[in-house]
């Protein structure tokens, strides 16, 4: 018994440095998408999108100011990419690998690894792997306060994808309103109605590639999807979020894969000319069911 009092206070001490201002921290995250069908531009016919995905993350104590982390992210999509075309799948693994250390009472960092495979698992070779990295520094202003900068990159199939981070963590000291920014790809704000329900606005902004094996083509994936949503609690560490949303911009396109560009920089490519291979569909609504497993930090 005192093994395993003292194995779980050490890994609630690292989840304390995890977190730093946030008193909870989301271990395990499930999530389902669907869209009506989505109609092609100009050509005629439809899609609707399916997606799945869950999202690990497990902290590591290595003693009083040091974590490593370690988790992963797995995703496949479902849909048509033109009219006339049969349903296929894409899909991503992503691991994440990294270390957190707590450099003063006020700056805490994270550095974390991702490498990845993300294609339609045909014929696998060293374009359907990835590796991106993540560098966030947080400053704690107070207890229920903090401000994050950091940059996030990866070598995309059309190039590297570089991405400058900033924003802040706030929770109200009466704990029904909480805001939680990390522009220009996540934003949330939610507030409590109950003990047990709260209502949110949520807004995310994807960028991914994926290799094409048999075709000699790459597909990018990119989208701004904003939400309004629904928090159910169905335990203290169970959540659930019903999101009804709907896209900005959101495409799947696909082009050779001689066609690059030399950097994209928050969503702005700069050099190179790439030709599309398929037709685009319109923007459209999107329906979003999340299921949290969230670890409270007593303090």
């Amino acid at each position: 018994m005192s093994q395993i009092k003292s194995i779980l206070f050490s890994f609630i001490f690292c989840l304390s440095i995890v977190t730093t201002a946030q008193k909870y921290v989301d271990l395990a995250r499930f999530h389902y998408i669907n869209t009506p069908q989505n109609n092609f531009d100009s050509i005629g016919g439809s899609t609707n999108i399916e997606e799945f995905g869950v999202d690990i993350t497990l902290p590591i104590k290595l003693n009083d100011n040091n974590a490593f982390l370690t988790g992963f992210y797995l995703e496949k999509i479902k849909l048509k990419l033109d009219s006339g075309l049969d349903y296929r799948g894409i899909s991503t693994i992503n691991l994440k690998i990294g270390f957190n250390k707590n450099h003063s009472e006020k700056w805490n960092g994270t550095y974390m690894l991702l490498p990845k495979i993300s294609s339609d698992f045909k014929n696998l070779s060293g374009k359907d792997f990835q590796i991106g990295g993540l560098i966030l520094m947080k400053y704690k202003k107070s207890e229920n306060f903090k401000y994050h900068i950091g940059v996030y990159a990866n070598n995309d199939l059309f190039g590297v994808l570089v991405s400058p981070l900033l924003g802040f963590y706030y929770k109200s000291p009466n704990n029904k309103f909480e805001a939680n920014f990390t522009l220009p790809i996540w934003a949330d704000v939610n507030y409590g109605l109950t003990n047990w329900l709260n209502a949110g606005i949520n807004f995310l902004a994807i960028t991914r590639t994926y290799n094409l094996g048999n075709e000699n083509v790459y597909l990018t994936k990119a989208s701004n999807e904003l939400y309004g949503y629904l928090q159910f609690k169905i335990k203290k560490s169970i959540l659930l979020q019903t999101k009804i949303g709907y896209s900005l911009g959101r495409s799947y396109e696909a082009y050779n894969n001689g066609d690059k560009i030399d950097v994209n920089i928050w969503g702005i490519e700069l050099g190179g000319n790439r030709t599309i291979l398929n037709s685009t569909f319109n923007d459209g609504a999107i329906f979003k069911i999340r299921l949290i497993y969230r670890f409270h930090i007593e303090k």
